[in-house]
């Protein structure tokens, strides 16, 4: 969504690294993309229980997931509130996400691991919240009328 690491040129394209369900260093999934110019917002992508082939279900891990539950979101909100445009759906999906002011293991495939501030590895620096967001699409929804 952006050239060079530079300007963004898509303000509706969002770019998710995947969380786990862990509120400690092990937040951030050691598969997960990230950085403060790419990743837009995290979200949950360890140990989703979910559909598979042959009508199973099993626990998946991925970004795959985690952009699935964002699409989620942003389909939640636009089924509430059409009157929003996909930029405005992605910017509160962003503003409304929780903050974590922890430091966290630096996503990477070495056994040493290293220490940063969450909100370092991703623009918003924040995990996607459904609840928050709606309760701002509200909001930004009822001052467009």
């Amino acid at each position: 969504d952006n050239v060079n690491n530079g300007k963004e040129v898509s303000s509706n394209f969002i770019l998710v690294g995947a969380s786990s369900y862990r509120i400690n260093e092990r937040l951030v999934a050691s598969f997960s993309n990230y950085g403060k110019t790419d990743v837009d917002i995290f979200a949950p992508g360890m140990y989703i229980y979910t559909t598979t082939v042959n009508n199973e279900y099993e626990f998946q891990n991925g970004t795959s997931m985690a952009a699935s539950i964002t699409s989620g979101v942003a389909a939640l909100i636009f089924s509430y509130y059409p009157n929003l445009t996909a930029s405005e759906v992605k910017q509160i999906i962003m503003q409304s996400g929780v903050s974590y002011d922890i430091m966290v293991n630096k996503p990477s495939k070495s056994k040493e691991k290293e220490l940063v501030l969450f909100s370092s590895l991703s623009k918003s620096g924040k995990i996607v919240n459904a609840y928050n967001a709606l309760i701002m699409a509200e909001e930004i929804s009822k001052n467009k009328n």
